[in-house]
């Protein structure tokens, strides 16, 4: 806790943080509760509908893991294995379908592994699990710890693999690194990394003593495959290229997909290789041979993002998503490109445009739906970590567009929507880039008549706090969610120490000077400010909930219109369904409230 910070006791939560955010959040209720019970209602069209959220294929089986009306299920080859209102975050297969893992939780980073065999459940296990590789016996488990628990030795946020409960591999980890295994078969490749880096090893996947280092990077990097001697791997360098046991083969016209558990950016199928890339942030998938030479772009829907994909020998199947298509799926094998399926429970109409900042070219889209006056919009920012900002669905953004609100989504510099340069050029020092990208968008569409609400989440809440700050003219609200804002401390808060290559060291004395200049809880003034909505969860365990607690009440103390929304049941990552319709009518009605419409002229007396 910072004592010369006069609302600093927040980082402590305690009961009078927890009165603090309940009273605020009764305020809130005050205001907003009577709109908010009735968008839920009329928003559960658009929350209920089923989503793909993995998927497994081999020639033998199939298992899915997708989300409908607030149930998570995993059903493999037709049976449903595991049913739950709670999160399911990820889920594994061993090679024979028989086995199943999966990892449950209320919203945060901890919850509990399951595992399952032939549909039972033999172990569960209490943690914060980020993977499992099964073995012919047993299996491994990539594990985060945190808090007095962690085994001794292991630094606070670190990775360790394990196996039986016991540390198997990864003693020089640090805490600012991620694991992720992939197995080929008898062999698997482990990448060790951040944001900003990467080794890969190779070894016997039964025998972690044979782990070896055969990459050092000084970029991202993800495994792709092993093919005898050969060890194939996608790097994000420049807009990512393939290389084969260190050599490159190929390097890409557009960038790579931002890998996830969800998804395989690249894959090799047969004597394919299929990319999954992004031409101005849209989905591009592109079929080259193993030599790198192209072979052809498939023809998918253009506003369209990857959300989940799987392979076998011969075909590969993959899920792709747009801000009115919940779900469409595609197979393709042998040449061959198939539309499995398409859920549309919107049609807005979508363009693409650039916005400049300096020499800059800042790329957005623009959805409308049928009716809009085209003069109220959310404009979407969150340009960080190497993540691309796609034109997927949202069902906030559904409702809106049905409401006539008009949503941009912004290619800001800190994210992979044009390569590694585009991410540096967003990061540490650079930081600033982002925010001038955001207002430029914000001109070009002020500059059209449009009236504005800012939107953004983590990460994205910075850049909307931000906004507020230091450009209030271009606003008529903020929302701002779950956000890391106090600049100064957010390394020891939580898992900030993760994000000290992304934003700068506090500590660091060179670093402080430009982590201070732009701080938005640091840069509060004695004015009046746009309407905001902060909105927090207070069992978050990876952004503290004191960054928006302090903000609120800074920005309370100035008289403007701010507003405080707690959650008290979920965490970061999400949160049970009734508890995350209701957390998205209270932003839309307070949307809504900044973005009443205005008569036309003709109307006026």
């Amino acid at each position: 806790m910072n004592e010369n910070d006069e609302y600093g006791k927040m980082e402590i939560l305690d009961t009078s943080t927890y009165d603090f955010a309940k009273e605020a959040t009764e305020r809130f209720n005050e205001h907003f509760g009577k709109a908010s019970a009735e968008i839920m209602e009329r928003l559960r069209k658009f929350a209920d509908i089923p989503v793909t959220l993995q998927v497994r294929v081999n020639s033998d089986h199939f298992a899915r893991l997708y989300k409908e009306e607030g149930w998570y299920r995993i059903v493999v080859d037709g049976r449903q294995l595991a049913s739950t209102m709670k999160l399911i975050t990820w889920f594994s297969v061993s090679d024979d379908f028989a086995r199943v893992a999966y990892f449950e939780t209320d919203g945060s980073d901890e919850g509990t592994l399951y595992i399952l065999k032939d549909g039972n459940i033999v172990e569960r296990h209490e943690g914060f699990f980020n993977q499992v590789i099964f073995l012919k016996d047993g299996y491994y488990a990539v594990q985060s710890f945190r808090g007095e628990n962690r085994p001794e030795g292991v630094p606070l946020n670190a990775q360790r693999v394990m196996l039986n409960g016991k540390i198997a591999w990864g003693k020089d980890v640090s805490e600012d690194e991620f694991i992720s295994i992939s197995g080929f078969r008898d062999e698997c490749l482990v990448s060790v990394g951040n944001w900003m880096k990467a080794r890969i090893y190779r070894g016997k996947i039964e025998d972690p003593i044979t782990w070896k280092q055969v990459l050092n990077l000084d970029h991202p990097a993800d495994p792709i495959a092993i093919r005898g001697n050969d060890v194939y791997v996608l790097e994000f360098s420049g807009f990512g290229a393939i290389s084969r046991n260190g050599e490159i083969i190929l390097k890409f016209d557009n960038p790579i997909e931002e890998f996830s558990g969800s998804i395989e950016p690249v894959m090799i199928l047969g004597d394919e290789i299929i990319a999954f890339t992004l031409q101005d942030a849209k989905l591009l998938p592109v079929v080259y041979d193993l030599s790198g030479r192209k072979k052809t772009e498939l023809p998918v829907y253009a506003f369209s993002a990857l959300t989940a994909s799987s392979k076998d020998e011969k075909k590969c199947i993959f899920y792709s998503t747009s801000l009115g298509k919940p779900e469409i799926v595609y197979s393709y094998s042998s040449g061959r490109l198939e539309k499995v399926s398409e859920n549309t429970i919107l049609d807005p109409e979508i363009k693409e445009g650039f916005a400049m900042n300096g020499e800059t070219r800042v790329h957005y889209f623009l959805a409308s739906a049928k009716g809009s006056r085209h003069d109220r919009a959310v404009v979407y920012g969150y340009g960080g970590f190497n993540v691309s900002t796609t034109p997927g669905y949202r069902h906030i953004y559904a409702y809106l567009l049905e409401q006539g609100i008009d949503i941009v989504i912004c290619n800001l510099r800190g994210g992979n929507e044009y390569g590694e340069e585009w991410h540096l050029h967003g990061t540490r020092e650079n930081k600033i880039n982002v925010f001038n990208d955001f207002k430029a968008v914000l001109t070009t569409m002020r500059s059209r008549g449009y009236r504005i609400v800012v939107d953004g989440a983590s990460n994205g809440g910075l850049l909307t706090s931000y906004s507020l700050i230091n450009f209030p003219e271009l606003l008529d609200g903020a929302v701002i969610g779950k956000p890391v804002i106090d600049m100064m401390r957010f390394h020891l808060l939580l898992a900030g120490n993760y994000w000290v290559n992304e934003y700068g060291n506090p500590d660091d004395e060179n670093d402080r000077k430009f982590l201070s200049e732009y701080s938005p809880y640091n840069h509060v003034r004695k004015r009046v400010y746009p309407p905001s909505l902060t909105w927090v969860r207070m069992n978050d365990d990876r952004v503290h909930p004191a960054h928006g607690l302090k903000f609120y009440a800074r920005l309370q103390a100035t008289g403007s219109q701010a507003y405080l929304r707690a959650d008290f049941t979920g965490g970061h990552i999400g949160l049970k369904h009734e508890s995350m319709l209701q957390e998205s009518a209270d932003v839309i009605s307070f949307v809504q409230s900044c973005l009443k419409p205005e008569p036309h002229e003709r109307d006026k007396i």
